[in-house]
């Protein structure tokens, strides 16, 4: 189940040689076409909607399953049904964040060879809390919001993505890809919100994907660009240790969600209180701050000690724990020759990496620093596809699958 996107990378909007970054090598300059297989998509929607910290249920564990199997039209490239691209302006721009994240996402993948993807706030609170930074709060919208996602890639370099997505056409994407002004907009600025150090920094990367829709004139389009703004937040490099532990929690508190270890995805998120930015105090909350790290580790240490009782299930050869759910599509599809009436989907976390995450309490410190196996949450994220079928891997400790069945 694939369909054509176009994407056109804007070579001109990155720095001029020796400026920094460089023109990654294993990008095409101009347009292109790319094969998207949508389960790989709704897959990466569903991991990337999740987020690193969060409490409560998530419907965007299973929004991307039961919603958007139905809003692909049934052409070669990539387009909305016309029921799904006429819906009242919320929802749509609900879709339009998703696909927007997904679909670049999907194309970054092997061409940056990422490995763990966090939420830029997420990172941020992380890094500030270890740090004992006293940076301003993200906002969640305009210039002053964090990148949607920092990423660490094979060779440790890290990088900077933010990621729009519209119905609208390619006028408003330019808008919310932005400019440089003064002052910068858009996703100018959004994307530039964290700096890293040389030789650590990577791909600065602002992402509009223009979404088409069955019987319009033009198809969906993803452009590229990588324009220079001010940054805001900025990492040293005697704290890249912070950040290693601030995207490898970000990637196993998401993993272990997914998966339904929910108590021990909210410990390894914020293992310091009640969230990322918790830090120890000298205050009187110091008290109450002690009494939630302890609630927390104790929840995670017995949910970990009862890992047996999920969901195993063998992947490549390699065995996971967690949650297999099978459930009725509100409609079939027809997928090639087949009529798709249910879906399977199955999230796990490996078994090595649960069985040394239980020999000890989940820690406040760098947690890289403490245990060696969550250097596997660091691993590349990889996806590999069949006609009815797609499967994503964090490493060896977390993957996910869906089945497109009869």
């Amino acid at each position: 189940m694939e369909r054509s996107l176009t994407v056109f990378v804007d070579q001109t909007s990155w720095p001029t040689p020796p400026e920094l970054p460089a023109f990654p090598p294993s990008f095409t300059a101009g347009t292109q076409h790319f094969d998207m297989n949508i389960p790989v998509l709704l897959l990466t929607i569903g991991y990337l909607t999740t987020p690193s910290h969060a409490s409560g249920v998530s419907l965007s564990e299973f929004w991307a399953w039961v919603r958007y199997l139905h809003a692909i039209a049934d052409d070669p490239d990539l387009r909305l049904t016309p029921a799904f691209f006429e819906l009242d302006a919320h929802q749509k721009t609900i879709l339009s964040d998703d696909f927007g994240m997904g679909a670049p996402i999907c194309w970054l993948m092997d061409r940056l060879q990422l490995g763990p993807i966090a939420d830029g706030r997420y990172f941020i609170d992380r890094v500030a809390a270890l740090v004992g930074a006293n940076s301003t709060k993200p906002k969640k919208r305009g210039p002053g919001k964090s990148p949607d996602f920092v990423a660490c890639d094979a060779t440790g370099t890290w990088h900077i993505i933010e990621c729009k997505g519209t119905q609208t056409g390619n006028g408003y994407r330019e808008t919310q890809l932005g400019g440089r002004g003064p002052p910068p907009t858009g996703a100018v600025a959004q994307k530039s919100t964290i700096q890293f150090p040389a030789g650590y920094a990577g791909q600065r990367l602002a992402c509009g994907l223009q979404i088409g829709v069955q019987g319009g004139a033009h198809g969906s389009s993803l452009r590229i660009i990588d324009p220079p703004a001010d940054e805001k937040f900025v990492v040293g490099k005697e704290e890249m240790v912070y950040a290693d532990d601030a995207i490898i929690r970000a990637a196993s508190a998401r993993s272990l969600r997914l998966a339904g270890f929910a108590a021990s995805s909210s410990a390894m998120s914020a293992p310091a209180g009640a969230t990322p930015r918790s830090r120890q105090t000298s205050s009187r909350y110091e008290r109450a701050r002690r009494e939630t790290v302890t609630e927390k580790q104790n929840r995670a240490a017995e949910e970990l000690k009862n890992r047996r009782e999920r969901k195993a299930f063998t992947a490549e050869k390699r065995r996971y724990l967690g949650r297999e759910i099978e459930f009725d599509l509100p409609a079939p599809i027809v997928v090639g020759k087949r009529v798709v009436r249910s879906v399977r989907v199955r999230y796990g976390v490996g078994l090595d990496f649960l069985g040394q995450l239980s020999n000890h309490p989940l820690v406040e410190e760098p947690i890289q620093e403490v245990d060696g196996s969550t250097q596997a949450a660091k691993e590349r994220t990889t996806t590999d596809a069949g006609r009815y079928s797609a499967r994503m891997h964090v490493g060896e400790a977390f993957v996910s699958e869906i089945n497109l069945r009869g």
